[in-house]
């Protein structure tokens, strides 16, 4: 058996794992759900709501844009979340393998050093990209069965590279950070903890804009923030570009900044390219950082 083979069926048995644990696939997925929970039961009407009264007083009347633009913002939200949450529930594997000894068996194994630190990343990133793209087109029905649909062909194929590239960066950051943790009450607890605040620092519950300025300047340092702004930057477009020739270019352009659909870094209107620039950055240098911590336990005999 070739390495390149055998790398892929560790790979295999770690998504397996991951996958067979229904528990663990729900809470990967539990913070999207409560985002989308509280749009539908609370926040939903009073955005939809807001947004239409501004919008009476200018005359513009349509609600379809509207509705489209509020439930794009929830899905940006939501698919950021998920970006997040299922890579770091798919790391639970590795912390699992410690406990029950199965890295002590890769050590007396006839492979090399490296191949299970690679298959775990690789089932980390194959893991996000499965589910995530499942949750993507959820959001694509969610769309077309409410009448919301402006996405262009354009559109929806930036959103399989947004959600790519927003799988991969958070999964180097966290593949990094859970490979020096042993216990699963540590991998537990820090997962409850980033369930719970990815959803407000990125801007899933309350748009960003609405928070004060220190508590603004402090998301500029979380990555689930960009890809935020990118996938609001890809759902949105066509909802904002309808609502500016309905009604006007000022009121679609108010209704950008108020709900961040691009991103104020430190008082400029960040790009989408130098977003995704960010986001591309933090995928290199914390895989460059998770080479370097694998090297190391190699000459420490621990994987």
């Amino acid at each position: 058996m070739t390495v390149f083979n055998s790398l892929m069926r560790l790979s295999l048995r770690n998504v397996k794992i991951f996958v067979r644990d229904r528990a663990n696939v729900f809470f990967s997925l539990l913070a999207p759900l409560i985002v989308l929970a509280l749009y539908v039961l609370f926040i939903g009407r009073m955005q939809a709501d807001g947004i239409k009264q501004a919008a009476e007083g200018l005359g513009f009347f349509a609600d379809a844009e509207i509705q489209a633009f509020s439930d794009s913002w929830m899905l940006s939200g939501v698919m950021a979340t998920t970006c997040i949450t299922v890579p770091l529930c798919a790391c639970g594997v590795m912390i699992q393998d410690k406990n029950r000894g199965v890295t002590a068996d890769f050590l007396a194994s006839p492979v090399p050093a490296w191949l299970p630190s690679a298959a775990y990343f690789i089932s980390v990133v194959a893991a996000g990209v499965v589910i995530c793209g499942i949750v993507l087109g959820v959001c694509f029905i969610w769309l077309a069965i409410t009448g919301g649909w402006m996405l262009s062909a354009g559109d929806v194929f930036a959103c399989v590279g947004v959600m790519l590239l927003s799988v991969l960066s958070s999964s180097t950051l966290l593949v990094f950070v859970v490979s020096f943790m042993n216990s699963e009450g540590a991998f537990t607890g820090m997962n409850v903890i980033i369930g719970t605040v990815t959803g407000f620092l990125i801007g899933a519950y309350i748009p960003v804009s609405s928070f004060p300025e220190a508590v603004r300047y402090v998301t500029l340092f979380v990555p689930g923030s960009y890809s935020a702004a990118l996938f609001r930057s890809c759902f949105m477009d066509g909802a904002l570009q309808a609502i500016g020739e309905d009604a006007s270019l000022e009121f679609a352009e108010g209704l950008s900044s108020q709900f961040a659909v691009r991103l104020d870094f430190f008082g400029t209107q960040l790009s989408s390219a130098a977003a995704a620039g960010i986001l591309a950055g933090t995928a290199a240098l914390f895989g460059a950082c998770c080479f370097v911590a694998a090297v190391l336990r190699m000459k420490n005999n621990k994987i």
